[in-house]
Parts: C-alpha cells; structure tokens; sequence
C-alpha cells in the first residue's frame, strides 16, 4: 500500500462537495481530512491539519466584508509560501483564460471545470496526478 493523499476541500456549495468525495472515496489511498465552506476557515485548518491537495472553488470569499471577486488570488500565494508541499487544485464554473492564467501564475497545480463530467468523474485520478507534483488541467479549461 502505497502513501495516503490528505485532501482538503474549500467550496460553499454543499452539492458539488457531495459529489466530489463520492469519487474520491473510489480511491483508498486518498484520505479527505476537512471540508471548508468559508475561507477564513482555511488558515486555520492548515495550521492544525496535514493538507497534501487542497480542492478550492476560485470564488469562494476569504472573509465576510471582502470586496474581492476572487479572493483566493490573493491568498494562494501566502499559502504555498507557508506550505511548499501543498498543490492546489481550483475547480470551478468559470472558464475564462485571463482568470485561469492568473491562478496558474500564483502557482496553482491544477484547474478543471465543474461541469465538467469526465475530469469530475476521475477526480481521484486528478488528485493523484497533482500529489505527484504534475499539473492538470481539464480538457476544456481555457488557456
């Protein structure tokens, strides 16, 4: 048996969060450690728990009064800095290349679309492939 992947999951969605540990609970070596639905829980989560792949949707607020549309741009940064063994995987609807360049630019290790069947159906899968220090990015991810 090989390691356990320590996944987290940031997304205020509770539907998309359903769906995303039904596919991962396919593989038995990933493990999910936490399910966040606001981002100022995330800092926090990441001093007391072991993350190897952090799930976020790229919309998700970092605090109640953030005038930010993502507000996670700002964010990743510190985090990966904080955590250089953490990857990033960013799953979301929206699909422009400008914003997906952004995230890719602050070092993201990943980036798939939610109504993207195919990449939802294999993200275990995709989990792995980031946890082993590749990029993945969706089929019909703009870039």
């Amino acid at each position: 048996m090989g390691t356990i992947i320590r996944v987290g999951i940031l997304d205020n969605y509770q539907g998309a969060v359903e769906v995303y540990l039904k596919y991962l609970a396919q593989d038995s070596q990933i493990e999910v450690v936490g399910i966040m639905q606001y981002g100022e829980e995330l800092e926090p989560f990441l001093e007391n728990v072991q993350v190897d792949v952090l799930i976020l949707d790229v919309q998700v607020a970092t605090a109640l009064d953030d005038p930010n549309l993502y507000p996670l741009l700002h964010l990743i940064p510190k985090l990966l800095q904080q955590y250089p063994r953490l990857f990033v995987l960013a799953i979301s609807m929206h699909n422009q290349s400008t914003l997906i360049k952004a995230f890719i630019d602050i070092g993201i290790s990943g980036y798939i679309l939610k109504d993207d069947r195919t990449d939802i159906q294999k993200l275990d899968k995709v989990i792995r492939t980031i946890a082993q220090g590749e990029k993945y990015f969706g089929e019909h991810v703009s870039l």
